[in-house]
């Protein structure tokens, strides 16, 4: 299939260089689909009107905003003796780490330096320091699913059976001889599974960073994991009771990873689900298009905020190098375009889009 755009959505012109060394035969009678040569040319558009360059300013901000969203956390730990006080101090580190996922996502990205090398360094200090991950898990990760969104046998965030199947096409007998009940009850559980979700990712991540980044990486990443979770330990240990020490772990991890889940499952879960080897047949943009919904940001932007920007989630999709904050502009841009094209960017508030989460997770909403 044709990588270009794939290619283009992860990287700038200067690894273009590298290209020539792992050139095997030239290609010949390409065809590019329409939507796939406007895609192109609206992106030499984006970088004239530089919706790629960041604001350093407003990046430096979101740091120190992250930052004080800890600091009140510990005030309450450590300014009160009240338990319930310490479960709200567990809430708001919960916030920290969601927020500090949005941002070391931004990082990761490449939306804020133009060198590779500076976004990884602190992309991965946010993820392992602040957010207790393993960016090079994430990244693994996360670009895979950038390239192939929603494709059956391709994307990871959808592989989530036996306990949750979002489509009869991820399914292929892979639920023999389990309780039926997974599949009928499922959107019952679908919370509690969430509230897991936490202790799920990071313990996948530092078994990753120990077993199968690179060496360099490894060392640095497992560094700051062992003081972010140092941190933390320090942090339980000033609760006053071993149960208060107990509902402070499970309020700060469960909280955390039900405020990520709430978020980005929005951004494709209930959407179209393609057959496996279907992204050879569509090209990025379109592919981008159909399995990705756009979030309306709320009152006072507090979804926006919430969602880490990813509300313009298909915007994202398309140029997942522009920064968060040139995403609204960009949207005014290609709504118009992908209207006119007859495959408009499905947007929704984000209750509806909660609710249709929940209806295709009922055994009647699954799509064959």
């Amino acid at each position: 299939m044709d990588a270009t755009d794939v290619f283009d959505a992860f990287h700038d012109e200067t690894s273009l260089k590298f290209l020539p060394a792992y050139c095997i035969g030239v290609a010949k009678d390409v065809e590019t689909t329409p939507a796939a040569e406007e895609h192109r040319a609206m992106k030499k558009k984006l970088k004239e009107e530089n919706l790629f360059q960041s604001s350093k300013a407003y990046y430096a901000y979101k740091c120190i905003f992250n930052l004080c969203i800890c600091a009140l956390s510990v005030y309450l730990l450590l300014g009160y003796s009240q338990t319930w006080v310490h479960m709200l101090s567990a809430f708001v580190l919960a916030v920290f780490f969601q927020q500090s996922g949005w941002l070391g996502h931004d990082f990761l990205h490449h939306q804020v330096f133009k060198t590779r090398r500076y976004n990884n360094l602190v992309g991965s200090t946010v993820a392992a320091l602040w957010q207790g991950f393993s960016g090079s898990w994430w990244k693994n990760k996360h670009n895979m699913h950038h390239a192939v969104p929603n494709v059956a046998g391709y994307d990871p965030d959808i592989d989530t059976l036996p306990f949750l199947a979002w489509s009869e096409k991820l399914i292929e007998g892979e639920l023999d001889g389990l309780p039926s009940f997974l599949i009928r009850h499922q959107y019952l559980v679908y919370l509690p599974l969430l509230c897991m979700a936490r202790f799920s990712w990071c313990m996948q991540s530092i078994i990753y960073a120990r077993d199968k980044a690179k060496q360099d990486i490894r060392v640095f990443e497992l560094t700051l994991l062992a003081i972010h979770w140092s941190l933390f330990a320090l942090m339980v240990w000033q609760c006053n009771t071993w149960l208060a020490m107990l509902g402070y772990i499970l309020v700060s991890q469960a909280s955390g990873g039900v405020l990520l889940a709430l978020a980005f499952s929005l951004n494709h879960n209930g959407m179209a689900i393609m057959e496996a080897g279907s992204q050879a047949r569509i090209d990025f943009p379109t592919l981008q298009v159909l399995t990705g919904r756009d979030v309306t940001p709320g009152p006072l932007r507090f979804t926006h905020w919430f969602m880490g920007g990813l509300d313009l989630q298909v915007e994202h999709h398309l140029h997942p190098r522009i920064p968060r904050h040139n995403l609204p502009r960009l949207q005014s841009k290609v709504i118009p375009m992908y209207e006119r094209a007859g495959t408009p960017i499905y947007v929704t508030s984000w209750w509806q889009g909660t609710k249709e989460l929940f209806v295709r997770l009922k055994p009647y909403g699954l799509k064959p």
